[in-house]
C-alpha cells in the first residue's frame, strides 16, 4: 500500500505535535480536598482571604467561568492557531486542517473560532487557554442573542457577539510550538476584536472585595483551628488516602468518589455518610469482574452468584478499611468541614459583590466560584478552585444538568 505524500506528512505532524510538552490547564482539585498537600490547602485560603482583604498576596485569584468546550488559540511565528485543551490535540492554523477533525462539532466549533481569532490582535509567540461560553456559535444571528448557557451556568453575553472566550491562563509559545505558562491572568485585550466577547475573569486591584470584620475574623477562626488540628500523623494518613498505600487496592478510588458523592448531596463529609456510600460505589458496574459480564460457559445462576460474591467481599473489605482508621477519618473530616465552611463564607462574599465582575450571570445565578493560584506560573505552581457544595451548590447543579447528564 503506497501512502499519498500529504497524508503522510500529515500524520507525521500529528505525532509531532502530539509528542510536545504542551502546558495546559485541567482538572482542579476543591482547595478542600486536602489529602496530596495541607499545607497547599491552607496557602490557598490565606492567598485568597488576602485578596479579599486587600492585602499582599502570594498568588492570585480569579472568576471560575462554567464554560463548553476548552480551548487555546494563539501566534506562534506570526501565524494564528486555535486547538482543543488536550496535550496531544493538535494545532490548526487552517481551515482546511480543521476540516480533517473526526468529530463534527470540533470541525465547527474549531472553524468557527480560527475565522475570529485571525482578526485578533494576538500577539506573536504568545497563547491563551479559555473556555468558550458560546456552545452553538452558529445557531443563532448575534444581534437577538444575549443569553449563553454552555453548560450549567447562564451568563449575560453583550450584544453583537457570536464568540465569547473566558480566557484564564496566557502562554509563551517557542520556536518549536512549546508551550509555557506566564500568567493566570491574561491579557484578554489580545483576543478582543469584532464579535468576539473575551471579559477580565483575574480578580486584580480594581475590584472591591472588602472583607466585613466579623465574616473576616470567622474564615480565619475556621481555617487556623483546621490548621491546629492537622498533626504530622494526620496529615501522612491524609497522603494515604491520595496514593492508595496501606490500603484495600479500591479504597482510594472509593474514597475519592465519595468526596464527588457528598459534594453534592450533602455539603459535608461523615464516617457514617461514608459507610452508606459503600453500597453506592460496590453496585457501579465498573467495580463488577469482567465488567459484569459472564465467563464462557458460566450460566446464569452461576454467574449471579458469582457477582454477588464479588460485591460482598468488596463491600467487607471496605467496611473493613473504614474500622480499621475510623478515628482519623472522624479528625480528618472535621477538619475538611471546617474549610468548607470557611470556603462558603468566602462565596457569600464574593457572590455579594460579583455587580463588579465583567462576566455576569443571566438572572442573578450564582457565579460557579474561583481559583486560587500560588507560587510562580509555568514554574512549580498548585492550583484548586473554590465552589460551593452541598443541595444548592454546582456540584449538584452541575450533575442535574441534562447536558452533562446526557455526555456521561
Amino acid at each position: 500500500m503506497i501512502i499519498p505524500p500529504k497524508t503522510f506528512e500529515n500524520f507525521l505532524r500529528y505525532l509531532q505535535e502530539a509528542a510536545k510538552p504542551q502546558e495546559v490547564t485541567g482538572h482542579l482539585d476543591h482547595v478542600t480536598h486536602l489529602y496530596a498537600d495541607p499545607q497547599a490547602t491552607f496557602k490557598h485560603f490565606t492567598n485568597t482571604v488576602n485578596h479579599f482583604e486587600g492585602k499582599k498576596a502570594a498568588g492570585t485569584i480569579s472568576q471560575k467561568a462554567d464554560g463548553g468546550m476548552s480551548v487555546v488559540v494563539g501566534n506562534h511565528n506570526g501565524k494564528v492557531f486555535v486547538k482543543y485543551k488536550s496535550p496531544g490535540a493538535r494545532k490548526h492554523f487552517s481551515h482546511e486542517s480543521i476540516a480533517t477533525e473526526p468529530k463534527e462539532h470540533m470541525r465547527r466549533i474549531l472553524g468557527h473560532l480560527l475565522t475570529h481569532a485571525q482578526a485578533m490582535p494576538i500577539q506573536k509567540n504568545t497563547a491563551f487557554q479559555g473556555d468558550l461560553l458560546h456552545p452553538n456559535p452558529l445557531d443563532a444571528p448575534s444581534s437577538k442573542k444575549t443569553v449563553e448557557k454552555p453548560n450549567t451556568i447562564s451568563y449575560d453575553i453583550p450584544k453583537g457577539h457570536t464568540t465569547s472566550i473566558a480566557a484564564h491562563s496566557q502562554y509563551s509559545v517557542d520556536k518549536h510550538g512549546e508551550m509555557k505558562k506566564t500568567s493566570n491572568a491574561p491579557d484578554v485585550s489580545q483576543l478582543r476584536g469584532s464579535g468576539v466577547y473575551a471579559p477580565e475573569l483575574a480578580m486584580g486591584k480594581n475590584l472591591k472585595l472588602g472583607m466585613h470584620p466579623n465574616r473576616s475574623k470567622k474564615i480565619h477562626e475556621l481555617v487556623s483551628d483546621a490548621k491546629s488540628q492537622m498533626t504530622p500523623e494526620l496529615a501522612k494518613f491524609g497522603k494515604t488516602l491520595h496514593t492508595g498505600a496501606g490500603h484495600h487496592p479500591k479504597f482510594s478510588a472509593f474514597h475519592e468518589q465519595y468526596h464527588s458523592h457528598s459534594s453534592r448531596t450533602s455539603g459535608s463529609r461523615s464516617v457514617a455518610e461514608m459507610r452508606a456510600y459503600v453500597d453506592n460505589f460496590t453496585n457501579k458496574k465498573a467495580q463488577q469482574p469482567s465488567g459484569g459480564k459472564p465467563k464462557k460457559g458460566e450460566s446464569s445462576a452461576e454467574h449471579k452468584m458469582r457477582l454477588s460474591a464479588h460485591k460482598a467481599e468488596l463491600s467487607r473489605a471496605l467496611h473493613a478499611n473504614i474500622d480499621k482508621h475510623e478515628e482519623k477519618f472522624h479528625k480528618l473530616f472535621g477538619i475538611h468541614n471546617q474549610l468548607i465552611s470557611a470556603k462558603h463564607h468566602i462565596l457569600d462574599q464574593m457572590r455579594e459583590h460579583e455587580g463588579q465582575f465583567e462576566l455576569q450571570t443571566h438572572a442573578g445565578e450564582e457565579h460557579e466560584g474561583l481559583v486560587s493560584s500560588i507560587t510562580t506560573p509555568g514554574k512549580k505552581e498548585h492550583m484548586a478552585k473554590f465552589v460551593r457544595e452541598g443541595p444548592t451548590g454546582f456540584p449538584k447543579k452541575n450533575n442535574d444538568n441534562p447536558r452533562f447528564a446526557k455526555e456521561t
